[in-house]
């Protein structure tokens, strides 16, 4: 590859060994440079050194007639082409030429000069038409050159609007026609073209028919250069959109797209008009430029759509939901309106992760995002920020009163079954609502709707909730409990557990104890379990606790059983359940205790159960399998259970929720405590009933056959110390 100092020594090599004269000059006449050629013609040795000599020196009076014209052709298109009359220096004698001058550009600050070929003409008519052909092209070559030049520096970072006026403006002046244009296939129609630029005389009628029917279109159609330099005769295709619009020739050449031609560049002339290859080439030059044009701004588009785009399910990301944000907050600033954010996030969508997999759980989510966009009102934008979590931008709002609507109409529309589709599609989701006022950010608005929809979750499936301030405190406390709870369990010092008895009815004897856990908070005081239960399961520490309980309560329980046949029963969340390490877990715990895995029955909640998965059926038969005891806890106060009984006959157990054991003694209420206890007697299950408080209520019991009983009555929960001297209070 040649360096730049080898080009500069072939050019100068070509000028100085040029058989006709070179110049290079000032515009001020200054002459700065004349080959060896140019020396002899003129009869002179050298140049001088000052810069004395001046172009109008090398001319007789008649040959300076011309000068003018010169000047006139350099200052307008840049160069002029013509003859003259030089002199000899030394002989004084006329010398006929041959001229071709033009205007060179330079880099950076450099001024302009003045290239000049001349060629004697007494050396013949044949030579100097062969110079002015030459000079003529190497002239409108630097011209096409630095046309592409400029438009190829456009296409680098230019869009289109401002690229393709430019490249028919270049292609029209170059070529010196009348009329250049540009024109798009049209992507919603097959039968015409898009005019996307023009230069020149804009033709009446704008539809520009596609195939056969057009210049550009019959180019496009071929995806190769077409030239038409007469209409007349023409069969290739139809030349009624050129007769109309007064053109009577022209080419055109295709622009590449991404598959298949994007559109043409064409020029036409109101005459006959022959284009040749090297013009056809110049268009196809400018075609190429455009082309690669297209296909960055393309390429852009797609990776900007990528990048603002979740990729799962199209919907805009969580960038384009904060910019949404923004961009409505300072609307209704200007506006004087309201902004709601509505934070919306899938109820128990983990259940189809986990039971059915996460590519079924991908389809369910891009289900719900199209039932979700079909919900909205049209001014509304929704966006995934991810996970099951999704985001409700809404203009326009009232009020609260009115966000609260939209977020009903959103909960009735997705819960609606989809018809003739047997896919995963989520029906229920919690949402929060946070609304704007004159000094909301966006920051603030997300954090509302955050707080909200925790508490909308926790009042139940499907509801939505408005942000209140004390949602503040509450967020607060739960990450104020949330660390100290997890402190608590690494050091033990806080948490302990208490045991309530569960008695035979009939012979008043203790024979399990249900193992609940306590928080005694040094600064706080007593944490309530409904609390650090539900802090636990949001933050992530269902685990630990649920893990502490089993090892301590069954610590105590080995100690127990060595003077006694006690059951211990512990509770076990839903997050502990959907966990297949579950059964490990136990087996271990149970190892290193030395309990007995018939010693321990885990209890579990109806709505637990009613979310069952295959992973959780699969848990809870494994536990069956290595003996521990299965507890269905609150029957009655969910769904109905009773099926379970024939699903999976693994329950030993069903506790009777309290709020049945309170219509005691009553008709009514016994009628019902009987039909469970004759159900569970079927099914070999015993009954448990909780929260007895009365003497009337356990004889209540006993009159409907009820075997176990809890409450109040029989023993209220106390410490491990407390229970060791009741059970051996106990008669043998």
């Amino acid at each position: 590859m040649r360096g730049p100092e080898q080009e500069l020594a072939i050019l100068q090599a070509l000028m100085e060994r040029s058989p006709d004269l070179i110049s290079l000059s000032e515009f001020s006449g200054t002459v700065r440079y004349l080959n060896p050629a140019g020396l002899e013609l003129l009869g002179l040795s050298a140049l001088p050194f000052d810069g004395s000599l001046m172009t109008e020196d090398f001319f007789t009076p008649e040959g300076l007639k011309v000068a003018g014209e010169v000047e006139h052709g350099l200052s307008t298109v840049g160069h002029w082409q013509g003859r003259s009359e030089m002199r000899h220096f030394a002989t004084g004698e006329g010398i006929p030429v041959a001229i071709s001058t033009f205007v060179v550009e330079r880099d950076g600050d450099n001024p302009r000069m003045v290239a000049s070929y001349v060629r004697d003409r007494r050396a013949g008519h044949v030579r100097d038409l062969q110079l002015l052909d030459a000079a003529a092209s190497a002239a409108q070559f630097a011209a096409e050159q630095q046309a592409v030049a400029e438009l190829s520096r456009i296409a680098i970072s230019g869009d289109l609007p401002q690229l393709l006026p430019i490249a028919t403006a270049a292609a029209a002046t170059m070529m010196g026609v009348e009329r250049s244009t540009i024109t798009r296939v049209d992507p919603q129609e097959d039968a015409v073209l898009v005019l996307e630029a023009y230069t020149g005389t804009k033709s009446k009628n704008v539809s520009i028919p596609a195939g056969t029917y057009s210049l550009m279109g019959y180019t496009i159609l071929r995806n190769a250069p077409v030239v038409c330099d007469d209409i007349v005769g023409e069969t290739r295709f139809d030349t009624s959109a050129m007769v109309s619009a007064g053109l009577q020739s022209g080419a055109s050449v295709p622009i590449a797209g991404n598959s298949g031609p994007w559109g043409a560049l064409s020029v036409h002339s109101a005459r006959p008009r022959s284009y040749g290859p090297r013009e056809v080439a110049f268009l196809q030059t400018v075609a190429g430029v455009l082309s690669t044009a297209i296909r960055r701004i393309e390429l852009d588009r797609r990776l900007r759509h990528r990048r603002m785009s979740d990729q799962l399910t199209g919907l805009p990301n969580r960038e384009v939901a904060y910019e949404c944000i923004d961009e409505a907050l300072a609307r209704a600033r200007l506006n004087g309106t309201v902004v709601a954010v509505l934070l919306l996030d899938i109820d128990d969508f983990k259940i189809i992760n986990d039971s059915l997999g996460h590519d079924t759980g991908d389809v369910a989510l891009r289900h719900f995002a199209r039932r979700l966009k079909s919900a909205i009102r049209p001014q509304d934008t929704v966006a995934r920020l991810g996970g099951d979590e999704f985001l409700i931008i809404c203009e326009g709002i009232r009020d609260v009163a009115h966000a609260q609507e939209i977020a009903h109409s959103i909960t009735d529309e997705i819960r609606q079954p989809m018809v003739d589709d047997n896919s995963p599609t989520p029906r229920s989701a919690s949402i929060g609502i946070a609304v704007s006022d004159e000094a909301s950010t966006r920051r603030d608005l997300i954090h509302q709707a955050d707080l909200a929809m925790y508490r909308a979750k926790s009042t139940g499936t499907g509801g939505h909730a408005v942000f209140d301030n004390a949602d503040v405190y509450d967020a607060e406390r739960i990450r104020t409990l949330s660390l100290a709870l997890r402190k608590a369990l690494i050091r033990g010092d806080q948490m302990h557990m208490v045991y309530q008895p569960i008695v035979e009815i009939d012979s008043n004897r203790i024979v399990a104890v249900e193992a609940l856990a306590r928080w005694n908070h040094p600064a706080l005081g007593p944490i309530g379990p409904t609390e650090f239960v539900a802090v636990a399961e949001r933050t992530g520490l269902s685990t630990e606790l649920g893990m502490w309980a089993l090892r301590t309560a069954c610590t105590q329980a080995a100690v127990w059983r060595q003077t006694s046949d006690i059951t211990i029963r512990v509770n076990v969340s839903a997050l502990q359940l959907r966990d297949a390490k579950l059964p490990d877990q136990v087996a271990l715990v149970l190892a290193a205790t030395g309990l007995p895995p018939t010693a321990l029955g885990l209890e579990i909640t109806e709505t637990v159960w009613v979310e069952d998965t295959e992973r959780v059926a699969d848990t809870l038969t494994e536990l069956h399998r290595m003996g521990v005891g299965i507890l269905l806890d609150d029957i009655g106060v969910g769904h109905s259970s009773i099926s379970y009984l024939d699903r999976y006959p693994l329950f030993e157990c069903f506790k009777i929720d309290q709020s049945f054991i309170a219509r005691l003694p009553s008709p009514r209420g016994e009628a019902i405590i009987s039909a469970i206890v004759s159900l569970a007697n079927a099914f070999d299950v015993t009954v448990v009933a909780e929260g007895v408080e009365t003497s009337e209520q356990l004889e209540a019991l006993r009159n409907c056959g009820c075997q176990l009983a809890q409450g109040y009555l029989l023993g209220r929960p106390i410490s491990g110390d407390a229970t060791t001297e009741l059970l051996r209070a106990q008669p043998d």
